[in-house]
Formats: C-alpha cells, structure tokens, sequence
C-alpha cells in the first residue's frame, strides 16, 4: 500500500492522469490501494497548495483519478 500521492492544485488534469498511472502500477506489484493526502486543504485556509480540492470547496479533476482504475 502506497499511503501519500498529491501533486500541485494548479494542475489538476495532470495529477489526475498520474494518479490513475500510479494506481495501475501499484495494482501490477500487488499493491493494496494508495490515498491522497489531504485532499480538502483548500486555500484560502491552507497554504499548503498539494490538494485537490478548489476554493470553491468543491473537488478538481484530480480525485477523478481514483474512478475507474
């Protein structure tokens, strides 16, 4: 089980892709599941910008990457 995977809030389309890339891989070694770190630390309350939720509250494209893999 791989336990931490995010990436910067400004490119969702390309943490989503990655996500599903290294989903796929974990599964071919056996892999139990992965989650994203702190998905919902939106700005402006976080200053930490590896989330993958706008600041509009509401989830980017990057937790899609957990559909279908």
């Amino acid at each position: 089980m791989h336990v931490e995977y995010g990436g910067p809030i400004g490119n969702a389309n390309q943490v989503r892709d990655g996500l599903r890339q290294f989903i796929t891989g974990t599964k071919a070694f056996g892999g139990l599941g992965t989650f994203f770190w702190e998905p919902e630390g939106y700005s402006p309350f976080t200053g930490y910008n590896m989330t993958a939720w706008g600041s509009n509250r509401r989830p980017t494209a990057a937790m899609d990457g957990f559909l279908n893999v």
